[in-house]
């Protein structure tokens, strides 16, 4: 078998990363999650883009996953809870900028699994597999302002590989809703991610190519 550009599946202590393609995820299993209360609400306040109305709009966003996952411009991956029967809990991205040599990372949680650190144990392996994988330089995330849960899951992970917060940067982002956000920028460069993980394995957790 040819080995994948990105990972097929990825599994850590706790989670399962499956790819969200139309080949890999059923489409109505997809609407079913995001049209609950809890993906409707708070979770996607700061990502409506990912608030499906219909079924063909799922879909298409598979569609489109897809193609990106094809072109290696994103990998993008449903997430599943081994220590919920494996459940669905949310979406996650990895998003390399090869030209720029670093990746980027975004994650929408439905709320029910808030605070259980699944967001840190998601970034992880793709800081890990960032540097260690695809030879990058830098890695990076970027959440609104006013997004605390999500500026506080971005401090952990950034802090455990000896990153840092760059700052605030204004009026960066444009949403559908024609809103304007101001975001926090962090990022962990090479050095810093070789420093911080010099004394410990990398790469502890299940990736199938």
């Amino acid at each position: 078998m040819t080995r994948a550009f990105f990972p097929r599946r990825i599994e850590t202590e706790r989670l399962r990363f499956e790819p969200l393609t139309p080949e890999a995820t059923d489409p109505f299993d997809l609407y079913e999650f995001v049209s609950r209360d809890d993906w409707r609400g708070v979770a996607t306040d700061h990502m409506s883009w990912f608030r499906f109305d219909r079924v063909d709009q799922v879909a298409t966003f598979l569609d489109r996953a897809a193609e990106q996952r094809q072109n290696r411009e994103t990998a993008r991956y449903l997430l599943r809870s081994t220590e919920a029967d494996g459940d669905i809990v949310g979406v996650t991205a990895f998003g390399p900028e090869w030209e720029e040599r670093r990746a980027g990372t975004g994650i929408v949680l439905a709320e029910s699994y808030w605070g259980r650190e699944y967001g840190l144990e998601r970034a992880s392996a793709f800081v890990e597999l960032a540097f260690e994988r695809y030879d990058l330089d830098a890695f990076y995330s970027t959440c609104a302002a006013d997004n605390e849960p999500s500026r506080r899951m971005i401090e952990k992970y950034v802090d455990r590989y000896g990153g840092r917060h760059e700052g605030l940067l204004r009026q960066h982002s444009a949403r559908p809703s024609g809103e304007v956000t101001d975001q926090h920028r962090f990022s962990i460069t090479r050095a810093e991610y070789e420093a911080a993980t010099a004394d410990r394995e990398t790469l502890a957790f299940d990736v199938e190519w």
